[in-house]
C-alpha cells in the first residue's frame, strides 16, 4: 500500500499541530502497519493554507499529487479531518475523485473511525467533516464578532500595523499602536521630497531602493517567503501614494472601504458618535496634510493596471527581456491605448523605459503563432486506469492448481468419474488464465490519453469569447510566447516579435482534463 501524507496548518506558529508533529503522527501510524506492506511514497506539505478557502485540488503541493500524481499512490493519510478540509461538499469531492481514480483510501491517522472502508465509510467521512466545517464556522463567528467590537475602540484588533506604526501590550493588556520612530522618518522624508522638492514618486523609490531602505512589503515578508528565497518587494510609486493618502499618518484609525465595482478598496477613518478614533501620535500635522494632499491632486493621474483580472492569455504572453508576465495596461486617464507591459518595464529597468506593446496586435499575434504552430494537433481526453498487480493472482491459481492435482490422484477425493473430468476442466481453465496473466505482467495504475475527435483549432474556435478557457488549455499544456521589440526605446510599438515555447505538449498530448 503506497501512502502519500498530505500535511497543512494556516499558521506555522502553532506548535500543537506544527508540520513536523503531524508528520510525527503520521509516519508512526505507517510504521505500526508495515507488516501490512504499508510505506511512504511522498509528503505533500501546504504551509500557510486555509482549508476553508483552499480546496484540497488547489493546494500548491497536495494539488500537484492530486492533479498530475494519482497512478503514484494508493492512500491519503491525513493528520486530523480538520487539517484536510473544513467543508463537507469538500470531502465529498475528495469521496467522488478517491472512488474515481482506483478506490483509493482516505485515512485520518488521530481519528480511527475516519478510515474509508467498510460498507458506511462514506457517511462517517461525511459526518466527520460536517463537524469540521461547523467548527470553522463558529471560529469565523467569534472572530467577526470580536472585530466588530473592537472596530470602534482604540485598541489594535488584528493584522499587521499601518506603514509608520508598530503594536504593544499596553498596561491593561490590550494591544495599541505606537510611531515607529525609523519609518517615521522614512515617511516625513517622503512628504520633504514630494510637498518641498517636488520630486517625482518614481525618482523617490529608486532612490529608496537604491539605499536598502526596505519597503512596507518587505518589512511584513513571511519567513516562509524568506526561506524560499523570494526577493524582498521595492518601493513602487503606488506604494508611496498609498501611504501618503492615509489618514493613518495623523493617527487616526482607519479601515479599508471598498470601491464600487472594483477589487480594491481606499482607507478611510473609522468615525464613531464621538468622532474619528485617535490610534496613536500623528507622523504628520494638519497643515502638512492639507498641503501633501494639495500637491498630490495636482499632479497628473498615472495609468493604473486594472485590477481585475482582464489580461488576456495571462502566463502564456512573456516578456522576452525578462521572461516574466505581460500585464494589461488601460492608460484611461492619458486617454492612451491599452497595452501589455511587464512589472520591469514599469520600473525602467531591463525591458526597456516605458516599453510596452500595443494590446490589440498582442492578441492578433497570439492568434495567430498559436493556431499556426498547434491549430491541427488533435485534442485528448485524460482519463485513470486502475492497475492490476497480477503476481499475486498467479500466486493464488498456482497454490489451488496444486491442491486440484492433489485431489485427483489415486485415493484422492476426486480421483475417478465425473469429479476427475471436472477438476481436469478446471485445472486446463485455471492453466490458461495463468498463460494469460503471465504475458500480461503487472501494471500500475496510470493515465491514458483517448482523441475526442476535435483539434486544438476547433477548441480555439469554439471558446471564440472565453478567452479564460483558451488559456487554460495553454497553461495546462505549458504553451508560451515571449514577445521581443523590433525596434528599442518605441512606446507602445506594434513592431515586435513572438517565439512560441511549446512546453509540455512535446512529449504529451493536449487534453480537455
Amino acid at each position: 500500500m503506497r501512502v502519500l501524507i498530505a500535511l497543512r496548518i494556516s499558521n506555522e506558529t502553532d506548535a500543537s499541530t506544527s508540520l513536523e508533529r503531524q508528520l510525527q503522527d503520521c509516519m508512526a501510524y505507517v510504521e505500526e502497519r508495515q507488516n501490512l506492506g504499508w510505506q511512504v511514497v511522498g509528503v505533500a506539505r501546504d504551509a500557510h493554507i486555509s482549508a476553508t478557502k483552499s480546496h484540497p485540488f488547489d493546494r500548491p503541493k497536495l494539488g500537484e499529487w492530486l492533479n498530475n500524481r494519482a497512478p503514484e499512490f494508493d492512500l491519503l493519510l491525513f493528520w486530523k479531518m480538520d487539517r484536510f478540509v473544513r467543508k463537507v461538499v469538500d470531502m465529498q469531492d475528495m469521496i467522488k475523485w478517491a472512488t474515481a481514480h482506483g478506490g483509493k483510501s482516505l485515512v485520518s491517522a488521530k481519528e480511527p473511525a475516519l478510515d474509508m472502508v467498510g460498507p458506511f465509510r462514506a457517511v462517517i467521512i461525511d459526518l466527520f467533516a460536517a463537524i469540521a466545517e461547523t467548527e470553522a464556522q463558529n471560529i469565523s463567528m467569534r472572530v467577526k464578532s470580536f472585530q466588530n467590537y473592537a472596530k470602534s475602540k482604540n485598541v489594535w484588533a488584528k493584522g499587521n500595523p499601518p506603514y509608520g506604526y508598530e503594536s504593544f501590550r499596553d498596561i491593561d493588556g490590550a494591544m495599541r499602536l505606537r510611531v515607529r520612530e525609523t519609518q517615521k522618518d522614512v515617511i516625513r522624508e517622503i512628504y520633504k521630497r514630494v510637498v518641498e522638492d517636488g520630486e517625482p514618486y518614481s525618482t523617490i523609490c529608486d532612490d529608496l531602493n537604491a539605499r536598502d531602505i526596505m519597503s512596507p512589503g518587505a518589512e511584513r515578508m513571511s519567513n516562509r517567503r524568506k526561506n524560499n528565497g523570494d526577493s524582498p518587494p521595492i518601493w513602487r510609486s503606488r506604494t508611496i501614494t498609498t501611504i501618503l493618502r492615509s489618514e493613518t499618518i495623523l493617527g487616526w484609525k482607519c479601515e479599508e472601504v471598498k470601491v464600487p465595482g472594483k477589487k480594491y478598496g481606499v482607507s478611510q477613518p473609522i468615525v464613531t458618535s464621538a468622532g474619528k478614533i485617535r490610534m496613536a501620535d500623528p507622523i504628520l500635522t494638519d497643515d502638512e496634510w492639507a498641503k501633501l494632499q494639495e500637491e498630490m491632486n495636482s499632479r497628473p493621474s498615472s495609468a493604473r493596471r486594472s485590477i481585475k483580472n482582464t489580461t488576456a492569455y495571462r502566463g502564456v504572453v512573456l516578456c522576452d527581456g525578462c521572461g516574466r508576465n505581460l500585464y494589461l495596461f488601460n492608460p484611461e486617464r492619458q486617454q492612451g491605448r491599452p497595452v501589455y507591459r511587464c512589472n520591469k518595464a514599469a520600473n525602467r529597468e531591463s525591458c526597456g523605459k516605458g516599453y510596452a506593446f500595443r494590446a490589440e496586435k498582442v492578441e492578433e499575434i497570439v492568434e495567430a503563432t498559436i493556431l499556426r504552430v498547434i491549430g491541427d494537433l488533435p485534442m485528448h481526453e485524460r482519463y485513470y486506469v486502475k492497475g492490476s498487480n497480477n503476481t499475486q493472482r498467479l500466486h493464488e491459481i498456482e497454490q489451488y492448481v496444486t491442491e486440484l492435482q492433489r485431489s485427483i490422484r489415486p485415493g484422492g477425493k476426486n480421483s475417478s468419474g465425473f469429479a476427475k473430468k471436472s477438476t481436469e476442466e478446471e485445472i486446463a481453465a485455471l492453466h490458461e488464465e495463468h498463460d494469460s496473466l503471465s504475458a500480461e505482467g503487472d501494471k500500475p495504475d496510470r493515465y491514458a490519453y483517448r482523441a475526442t475527435g476535435e483539434t486544438f483549432r476547433h477548441m480555439w474556435e469554439r471558446n471564440k469569447d472565453n478567452k479564460d478557457e483558451r488559456t487554460r488549455h495553454l497553461l495546462k499544456a505549458g504553451v508560451s510566447i515571449r514577445l521581443n521589440p523590433l525596434i528599442k526605446g518605441v512606446s507602445n510599438t506594434v513592431d515586435f516579435g513572438a517565439e512560441i515555447d511549446l512546453g509540455k505538449s512535446l512529449h504529451q498530448p493536449f487534453t480537455i482534463h
